[in-house]
């Protein structure tokens, strides 16, 4: 067993292992790409031998493969298993954009931390620890500083250090019981995203110091991309207050992104289409009448 390796090598999707143990439809693997759930990431969907993959359970750090059907091969055979890129893909994207809309929130509510992670099928939602009050010209300003690190094509790294080292780092979002998925045998896992004039370092930190000035360093154990512009479209939805000082983000990426901001397009049209005004004039003329 390896742990999660699927966060270690994200863009691994197939690969052969053999079959240590099954347990009815709970089979463990000698190595596996597959991500178990956790960090507030689902788990991957794909498939072992030709038979589908209902859900990955994270077990004392260790993926277990939940099948959708009894397995027809036996512990000690050698499998073919296969990760479905697509869905990944998505939960690469918005784990990634997860974290630069923390670096933004950061910045623009004055040190807020992230208390939580949901990454649904069609939207995501971050918590947020801060005093600040989130109106609706923040969240216009969190979507476009998100955006714009996005356009900027910033290296994302990760790697492991000592959780001492962690700990002494200034700038490192870090919680041993919030961020235990990102715990292993005294060391931690700290995904950054570079400052925009950093140099590109591959997939490794440079060292566990990392970059001077980094836009975002958090322990995580969850899948990322290696560079910001992979992310593609997001599109900040809206925020709500499930809980005192705890402001929940509410955003989109890829096609559900493209899609609000198509209905946002042709609202913002309409409005000028009525007012016979500018698009850059709607509010004032909104107001006026």
């Amino acid at each position: 067993m390896t742990g999660q390796r699927a966060a270690v090598e994200p863009y691994a999707t197939r690969f052969e292992t053999e079959v240590t143990s099954i347990d009815g439809r709970r089979v463990w693997l000698e190595r596996s790409h597959f991500f178990g759930a956790s960090a507030g990431q689902p788990a991957d969907r794909g498939t072992i031998g030709d038979i589908d993959v209902a859900n990955v359970e994270l077990v004392d750090g260790e993926p277990v493969h939940v099948l959708d059907v009894d397995p027809s091969f036996r512990t000690g055979h050698r499998v073919l298993c296969s990760v479905e890129w697509s869905f990944r893909m998505y939960c690469m994207r918005a784990h990634t954009a997860s974290h630069i809309l923390a670096g933004a929130a950061d910045r623009l509510l004055d040190g807020s931390t992230v208390a939580g992670l949901d990454i649904g099928p069609e939207t995501v939602r971050v918590d947020l620890e801060t005093s600040a009050t989130l109106d609706d010209e923040t969240v216009i300003e969190l979507d476009e500083i998100v955006n714009r690190v996005i356009w900027e094509s910033r290296p994302v790294s990760w790697d492991d250090v000592p959780i001492s080292a962690a700990r002494e780092r200034d700038g490192i979002s870090f919680d041993a019981d919030r961020n235990h998925a990102a715990v292993k045998r005294g060391r931690v896992r700290i995904v950054t995203i570079e400052d925009e004039n950093d140099n590109p370092r591959g997939n490794r930190l440079a060292s566990a110091n990392g970059p001077a000035d980094p836009w975002d360093m958090t322990a995580c154990g969850g899948t990322h991309v290696r560079n910001t512009r992979e992310v593609g479209p997001v599109t900040v939805l809206g925020h709500s207050s499930p809980a005192e000082s705890v402001t929940r983000v509410e955003f989109a990426v890829g096609p559900r992104a493209i899609n609000r901001r198509t209905a946002e397009k042709r609202a913002a049209f309409a409005a000028t289409a009525a007012l016979d005004s500018e698009i850059d004039d709607v509010p004032d003329e909104l107001k006026r009448v």
